[in-house]
Parts: C-alpha cells; structure tokens; sequence
C-alpha cells in the first residue's frame, strides 16, 4: 500500500470523525431543530465508505 495514500486516508478519516462530533453536539445545542434522520445516516455513511474504499481498500 502507497504510504502516502494511507496517509492522506488517515488524515481524511480524523477529519471526518472531528465533523461528525461536531455535528453531534450541535445536534444537542440545538432542540428544537427536527432533522432528516435518515438522510443524515446516509450522508455521513457515504462519505465514510468512499474514504475507506478510496484509501483503505485502495478501489
């Protein structure tokens, strides 16, 4: 495996994780705001699909 691009992988991965925190905790902060569930699963779970394939699993 390319050391850069398990590099860039792991970066990636941190970076998404930090913006999934935070989304969480604004999702506390603000109640009374009603968000598609379903849609916000399949984002976040899109995303980190494609960095685990494009980096990880090298596809």
């Amino acid at each position: 495996m390319d050391a850069g691009k398990f590099f860039w992988g792991v970066v990636l991965t941190i970076l998404f994780l930090c913006l999934l925190v935070a989304f969480i905790r604004s999702v506390f902060r603000s109640r009374g705001v009603k968000y598609n569930w379903l849609g916000v699963l399949l984002s976040f779970s899109t995303i980190g699909l494609a960095i685990y394939l494009v980096f990880f699993r090298q596809l």
